[in-house]
């Protein structure tokens, strides 16, 4: 069983950290800018290892306060390794894998990192575990009206995905959505999550609605992305490790501001990393299906 530590920290630095695991899953590169308070900083260390053969990354960073911070601070003099096979440092705090590293359905990963943080001169050592979950296989993808009497200028699609429940797992996934080689769900907000009961469809054969497509989907910055007939649409399925699905899950609710009424802020931040920093190493499956939106349901065609 992976171990959970918890660590008591403010808001300020639990906004810093979640956003920077946000980061990593959502594969997000825009700036956030935060008023923070002048939390004490804490070293992160974050990464996650999936089924694709590429190069994976661990960042190693400090937290910081925002306000009358000069720059992010990251640590490109660290030794990380996962299963003994060493990373190589690609600079600004990012170690990678060879670019045909791949986890194994059922395989546990150890995270090693080891780094002298407070500059005394003798390295500390930082380490977390992490369990790649069963493959869950995305048979298809299907688009299907979202009401029977549409009107023609304002069409809704939805998007079903459907795939067999291996039986015996906890059904911890979520789904990403790409619109032609654009990934729409490159922020947590957008990252769909399995709203429903873990265990209820243990088994059986599992078809749901992640996404739906109008012709004016809200994008980044306030912008607008527009979809039109012929543009292919791509789910990727994620079975994602349980406590890092846990993570996700709160940040998610903290980003969006969906606490429960009268709750406060996290105080308690999970993190599998031990020796003291915060961050999370995690897993997960992909699989992908790909269907091309048909010009019947009255998209209007690319210019």
């Amino acid at each position: 069983m992976m171990k959970k530590y918890i660590f008591n920290i403010g808001k300020s630095t639990w906004r810093m950290l979640i956003l920077a695991l946000c980061v990593m899953l959502t594969s997000c590169t825009e700036r956030i800018d935060l008023t923070t308070n002048n939390a004490a900083p804490r070293l992160v260390i974050t990464g996650y290892i999936t089924t694709e053969a590429r190069q994976h990354t661990v960042s190693v960073s400090q937290t910081m306060p925002y306000l009358g911070a000069a720059e992010h601070i990251t640590f490109s003099h660290a030794v990380v390794k996962i299963n003994d096979d060493e990373l190589s440092a690609a600079g600004n705090g990012v170690y990678v894998t060879d670019s045909s590293f791949c986890g194994v359905p059922g395989h546990t990963y150890k995270l090693d990192v080891e780094l002298d943080y407070n500059g005394d001169g003798v390295s500390e050592r930082y380490t977390a575990e992490t369990t790649m979950p069963p493959m869950h296989t995305l048979d298809s993808i299907t688009l299907f009206p979202a009401f029977e009497n549409m009107p023609a200028d304002d069409p809704t699609i939805l998007v079903l995905v459907h795939f067999q429940d291996l039986g015996n797992v906890i059904n911890t996934f979520g789904a990403h959505l790409y619109i032609n080689d654009t990934l729409y769900s490159n922020k947590i907000q957008r990252y769909f999550l399995n709203p429903f009961d873990l265990y209820a469809a243990d088994g059986m054969y599992i078809n749901f609605l992640p996404y739906a497509l109008r012709k004016e989907m809200r994008w980044d910055n306030e912008q607008r992305k527009y979809i039109y007939s012929g543009d292919t649409i791509t789910v990727e399925l994620n079975m994602i490790a349980p406590d890092y699905f846990e993570f996700i899950r709160t940040a998610s609710l903290e980003i969006s501001g969906g606490n429960p009424l009268f709750a406060g802020p996290p105080a308690n931040v999970p993190s599998n990393i031990s020796g003291g920093a915060l961050g999370y190493f995690g897993s997960y499956t992909i699989s992908r299906a790909t269907t091309v939106l048909s010009d019947k349901y009255g998209f209007p065609k690319r210019k």
